[in-house]
């Protein structure tokens, strides 16, 4: 599958796309008013655009997962992985559809008011829960796949503005091969 793709740049790109979609997440959560300001004028505008970009990569990444993607060249080379691969395939069109309640919920916060950001980020960090859960799925995936050592940190809410955002990333490589 995918010609002579070592498992190294499988995992690399994995690590990437999880990596730049906690950051967009970091940063659409950044643009939520503070809870105690009484009213922020268009935030709901700015929450939407963030919303709307991680949709359109969440959806481009799931399908990148499930046509030839990592995840299967996982199956191939460890085919007791396929019950875990499908139940993470399974999980794409919930997480999507979750996201989707929130941009829907944002759109129609009436007012905007301080406490309909307050709803929207909650809803977002309950979905971010899931996405997060769904992504410790997938390492652990391409960890017993691709015979490597994934070295996560804990995937707590919003890791501060460092771009990795907790995960490993493709240029420090903080993945080893298992013996």
């Amino acid at each position: 599958m995918n010609g002579g793709m070592s498992g190294n740049v499988f995992v690399d790109h994995l690590l990437a796309e999880h990596r730049r979609l906690d950051h967009m997440v970091y940063q659409t959560l950044a643009m939520l008013p503070n809870w105690e300001e009484p009213s922020s004028p268009g935030w709901t505008e700015q929450m939407l655009t963030g919303l709307q970009s991680i949709r359109r990569e969440l959806s481009r990444h799931f399908q990148e997962e499930e046509t030839g993607g990592c995840l299967e060249e996982a199956v191939v080379r460890c085919p007791t992985l396929c019950s875990e691969v499908a139940r993470a395939k399974a999980e794409h069109a919930h997480l999507l559809q979750d996201l989707e309640e929130v941009i829907e919920h944002c759109r129609r916060a009436a007012g905007p008011s301080a406490f309909d950001a307050h709803v929207v980020g909650q809803e977002l960090r309950a979905v971010v829960h899931q996405l997060r859960a769904h992504e410790a799925l997938e390492d652990r995936i391409i960890e017993q796949g691709f015979n490597v050592c994934l070295e996560n940190e804990d995937m707590a809410e919003p890791r501060g503005a460092s771009d990795s955002g907790g995960r490993p990333n493709a240029a420090s490589s903080r993945y080893s091969e298992a013996e």
